[in-house]
């Protein structure tokens, strides 16, 4: 049993690679689909299709497409060796699906209400290569971290290095978007230019993630302790 999770782990990663790959470039050249439905208006504002690459979205789904890659390689040795996955994997892989899980809270939960609110589909940005970069590949990789990862537990301390990703994302976001104004507001944190609601915004971002990596660590050795006692 072991042995066919860890070929499922090395299967879905190198799945969420390759399809991160044709999704980013897709995007990169072509735009999302919600951005060529718009004619490249994100709440009103024109955005042109070279802006997605500094996306939150796009720069985080180009970290877990790293991440599987290297989750791939480093899965094929494992297999070979009979060995667990190492502790530093499942601490970057932690930190890789707790963004991916925020991306695809931030899609179902925010910015496609917004849109259905606006009298556009909601379904718009979870279409064509949106669907895997909001969508599949994160709750892919979710699969992946809770049941095919192996037993070995995950360090505590990959649950605060889960933030860095927003923590490093959200100087340049406050600045471009808030100060100098040379990035669109691309999740309508600002609720059309009110700038102040970008910090505490910024406070809740931390809580969820923390919230989502501490949820994901808990079911993991939950689900680690359960087939433990199975085996017993």
């Amino acid at each position: 049993m072991e042995i066919k999770k860890r070929k499922w782990f090395i299967l879905f990663n190198f799945i969420i690679f390759i399809t991160t790959v044709i999704s980013v470039i897709v995007t990169l050249v072509f735009g999302s689909w919600a951005s060529r439905k718009d004619d490249g208006n994100l709440y009103g504002i024109h955005v042109d299709y070279w802006m997605h690459v500094v996306s939150f979205t796009i720069l985080c789904n180009i970290m877990l497409g790293l991440i599987a890659l290297v989750s791939t390689i480093i899965g094929i040795k494992c297999l070979k060796q009979n060995k667990e996955l190492p502790k530093g994997l499942l601490t970057w892989y932690l930190l890789g699906v707790t963004n991916g899980s925020l991306i695809v809270l931030m899609v179902v939960c925010f910015l496609a209400p917004l849109r259905a609110m606006a009298g556009k589909a909601y379904f718009d940005m979870l279409l064509g290569p949106m669907f895997h970069l909001h969508f599949f590949n994160p709750l892919l990789m979710v699969l992946c971290y809770i049941f095919f990862s192996g037993k070995r537990k995950t360090a505590k301390k990959a649950r605060y290095l889960s933030l860095l990703p927003v923590i490093i994302y959200s100087a340049p976001y406050i600045i471009c978007v808030a100060i100098i104004h040379i990035w669109p507001d691309f999740y309508n944190l600002t609720f059309n230019g009110r700038n102040y609601l970008l910090f505490p915004i910024y406070i809740i971002f931390m809580a969820v993630i923390f919230g989502i990596s501490s949820l994901l660590d808990f079911c993991r050795n939950r689900y680690i302790t359960y087939s433990q006692n199975l085996r017993n």
